[in-house]
Parts: C-alpha cells; structure tokens; sequence
C-alpha cells in the first residue's frame, strides 16, 4: 500500500517503535489509554506537584536559593539537556524566545566586537513561528534580516540560501564571516544537515540552531541542537515538554556561556552555582560588570514541573512517533474506504526533507492534493470546509496559509514591508497552500488515531466529494 508522501507501505522509521500496549503499560492501568497516560502524563504531573510543594514548603522557588542539592531541579534539568544534546552548557530562561535573542546578543558580543549590526547578516526561515523573527528584531537585526523560502518539506530552501549568500557577497554589503544562520526546525523538520554545515564552513557563517519543535530530533546520528555554535529550544505549552512558559539556550563556547549567565540575571558570586555549567573564572569575570541584566531566568519552580517529564521523555517520543506512523496508514485506509479507491493518495503526510533525519512527530502536517495526487497551485475550493468540519468535531486544526496564522510570514508586519510581500517569497506561499497543521498528544493511543483517520476522511468526504 503506498501512501502520499512516502515511497511504499514502508514508511519512514528512521528509529525503533514500540508497540504501546507493550512498552507503555504500567501496573494498575486497566487499558491502554489508561497505562499510557498514567505514564507518560499523570505521574509525571503528580512527581512535579510534589516537587513544588517541596519547594514551597522551603521557599526555594529561585535557583540561586536552593540550599539542598536534591532540590535544584534546575541545575538537574540543565545538566540533562547538556548532556541529552552533547554539549558543554547549558542555562535555563524564561522563554525559547529570549534563548534566540540572547544568542544572537551573545554572537555579536563575541564574535563581532568591532562590528555594528547593520553590517551582519542574518538569514533565517520564512516558514516559522512568529516568536523566531521577533527575536531577531528583539536582537537588533530587523533591518539586516534575509527570509530564506520554505521546500515543499518545510524546510529552509538551501538553494535559495545559498543563492541569497552569494547575491549579499556580490553586492559588496555583506562580508564573508559576517553572517548568522537563525535555522529553525519548524515543526520538528530537519533539512541537510551536512549541506547547512557546508555552507556554514564555506562562508564563514555562525550557526544558531531553534530547536523548539526540534529537540529529540537527530541528523545521522547526531542530534539537532548540538550542530551550531548557540542552540535552544522552548518548553512552552504544547512542546514536547511543558513548563506552561520557558527554554534553554546551549554552547561550548566559554565566552557565551558566560555572557548567557549574567545576562540572564545572575549578579555578584551567584554564577559559581552553575557549578560545573559555569564557565572559568577568569572567563566569568570578563562578562560580570560588564552585562546588562535581562532578568529572564527560568524559575526553580518551573523546573520542578520539568524534572519528571524528563524522566519519561524519551517514551514520549517513541509514543509519538509510532502513534503518528499508525495514523498515516489509518489515514489511507479510512479514505480509501470512505471516500472511494484513489482517494488516499489526495492527503499527503509531509514527509521528512532527508532520509537521515530521526524524527520526533508531535503534531501532523498535511497537504491536501487534486484528485489526481498533485498538488494544487492554488487554495482548494473545499479547503474551508474540510477545517470548518474537524472544527466541529473539536480538532484544533489550522491552514499555514491563513494571513492571521502566526506561522505565516504575512502576519509578520514589524518586518520590513519588502520582507515579507508574496512577491518576495513566492515559493513559501505556494507550498504553504492547501497545508493543514494539527498538534498531537505525547499519550494518543492506536484506538484515538484510528478515530482521528476516521474524522479525516468523514470530514474529507463532506468538502470534497458532497
């Protein structure tokens, strides 16, 4: 059976899934949904109310308070980032949002001393969420901002990179060795990794990774997040984990970790309870006086609700991603049966950019097809109804190319109006068309997607064949 998007019946499992009656169950769940949840949702819940009440009880809500060890649930969640990602620091804030921007301040600090910004240039995604450009403007760079067309995938268009590197290079604005590449992992889609770092080598071009939708997310072996020179990534709601507001930004270089530190809110001796995450003291004391202070520092608190979803991360991930691989093919089936032979192939199930790439998939992206497996050049006439119908049967399900979508780049006014035109990005806007986004739950089980591919093709059927 082959499916839209992938080449036969053997989708895409770049990793080992696990069946989730199997691995998941846990003693007292009386059924599958039950035992998944349990897991992988309400005892974590339940850990991280305890470790607040613990907090509360001792008034360390602030990482620089905590006196006992076993209650630094930052420092604990920090370590674990590092290490999960492979590098040498880490800091937590108070938004994946700041992480952008406070890498970019750092970057500028750091590798471009004598340089002012108009004179760097910053390319990133013009398919992301909103949060990603705003950082940039919040980094100083509106005016010296490039947006890079989106593929068909949903990633960064490397061609189109490359081509904009050297258009900038031929204009004698840009230097080499004066840009940043701000690369988003939208959604959890992961480009070339081995072409981003080529490029990267061949212009001299510094790296931050946005891994919001990206972390557990690997490139050959390697995971995303540990590539550039600053990464991060955002424990907001509906990530991967959920904090309600937050993130981290990570390094391995000294000077930027020292940079993330005070300029995060630590003052005086505090930046030695980082311990081993702290940079040498010398490095320290060349940021100390010398950094505005932001006061974006992720609570104690927050991390106490962190802590225990770490624990089960992993298991969220191979949930996600065998529930999302037995949604596909339930997908095909119920169309194929509700709506009539052939009609499977009319919803294509975005696949990854790359073969390498290991994913985590929580959340779908489609793209609704003609009647025969092509994509349309223009929105479907049924597009509307097929949203307004899962609407009703309360999916929270949304077209990338509605203007008032935050992942639209049209909705991006506080961009340079040329920025952002349809004219500008004419490749984006085409392959935004007809593509309906809808998160998934780390505890959807086989019973839950099946009625979900049930929906689809009910819903399918009444704005495209009624």
């Amino acid at each position: 059976m082959a499916l839209a998007g992938y080449p036969s019946a053997n989708i895409e499992e770049p990793i080992k899934i696990a069946r989730s009656d199997d691995a998941l169950s846990t003693d007292g769940g009386s059924s599958e949904e039950t035992s998944v949840a349990r897991k992988l949702v309400e005892i974590p819940r339940e850990q991280g109310l305890e470790n607040v009440n613990q907090l509360l009880m001792s008034d360390m809500l602030n990482r620089y308070q905590v006196k006992k060890p076993e209650l630094n649930f930052l420092l604990e969640s920090e370590r674990f980032f590092a290490k999960y990602l492979g590098m040498k620091y880490a800091c937590a804030l108070n938004s994946g949002g700041i992480a952008i921007t406070l890498g970019l301040e750092g970057m500028m600090r750091v590798f471009y001393p004598y340089d002012k910004k108009d004179q760097i240039r910053v390319y990133s995604n013009a398919f992301t969420f909103h949060a990603v450009p705003s950082a940039c403007v919040e980094a100083g760079f509106r005016e010296t901002l490039k947006l890079i067309e989106a593929t068909d995938e949903l990633v960064i268009d490397l061609d189109h990179l490359e081509q904009c590197i050297k258009e900038d290079l031929s204009s004698g604005r840009f230097a080499e060795g004066k840009m940043i590449l701000v690369l988003s992992y939208m959604r959890g889609r992961v480009p070339d990794m081995h072409r981003v770092m080529e490029i990267c080598s061949k212009y001299k071009m510094q790296l931050l990774e946005d891994s919001a939708h990206g972390y557990g997310c690997s490139f050959d072996g390697k995971m995303c997040g540990s590539f550039g020179v600053v990464s991060t990534i955002s424990t907001q709601a509906n990530k991967l984990v959920n904090t309600g507001e937050g993130g981290m930004i990570f390094t391995n270089n000294d000077d930027l970790q020292a940079f993330f530190i005070f300029s995060a809110g630590s003052y005086e001796e505090l930046w030695r309870k980082h311990e081993e995450l702290a940079p040498p003291e010398e490095v320290a004391l060349r940021y100390k006086y010398t950094c505005s202070n932001k006061s974006v520092r992720m609570t104690n608190l927050q991390a106490a609700l962190m802590w225990p979803q770490l624990k089960v991360m992993g298991d969220r991930i191979e949930q996600h991603n065998s529930m999302y691989y037995h949604l596909v093919t339930s997908t095909f089936s119920s169309l194929e049966k509700t709506c009539g032979a052939g009609s499977g192939h009319r919803i294509q199930y975005i696949p990854q950019a790359h073969k390498l790439v290991g994913p985590v998939y929580d959340s779908l992206q489609i793209r609704i097809l003609t009647k025969d497996g092509t994509k349309a050049p223009n929105e479907l006439e049924g597009l509307n109804r097929f949203l307004k119908a899962m609407q009703d049967r309360k999916y929270s399900i949304a077209k990338f190319s509605d203007v008032a979508n935050a992942r639209n780049y049209l909705s991006w006014q506080y961009l340079k109006q040329d920025e952002i035109s349809p004219a500008s990005l004419p490749r984006t806007a085409r392959v935004l068309a007809n593509v309906c986004d809808l998160r998934l739950l780390c505890h959807d089980t086989e019973l839950v997607m099946e009625r979900m591919a049930a929906d689809i093709a009910d819903c399918f059927k009444l704005a495209f064949y009624s």
